[in-house]
């Protein structure tokens, strides 16, 4: 479904008290989305798997045929032969971006 597609990926909150919030945007692709289990599996393009904090929301920016946005945690982080992979949880459902 949506399978390599770019994706933007920016922290919206810091689930710590004393943790810190990372502005910065992160590019991934998508590997693949297991519409069962509700999650995304997302290649980090650009930066390191400690970049990623497995205790804060982010918001994802799917980049296909149309932009899609959702919301959700990082539940795992490893890397394997394609590189540094992350699975997103999807809390906040798939909302189309409205430009306007």
């Amino acid at each position: 479904m949506f399978e390599h597609c770019p994706v933007n990926l920016q922290m919206t909150k810091m689930n710590l008290e004393d943790g810190f919030f990372d502005e910065n945007s992160y590019r991934c692709e998508v590997i693949r989305y297991d519409e069962e289990r509700e999650c995304i599996y997302l290649l980090l393009l650009d930066a390191g798997l400690p970049d990623i904090s497995l205790d804060a929301r982010y918001r994802c920016l799917i980049s296909g045929e149309e932009e899609l946005v959702c919301q959700g945690r990082i539940a795992e982080r490893f890397i394997d032969r394609r590189g540094n992979v992350m699975v997103l949880l999807v809390e906040n459902g798939f909302y189309k971006n409205n430009l306007n």
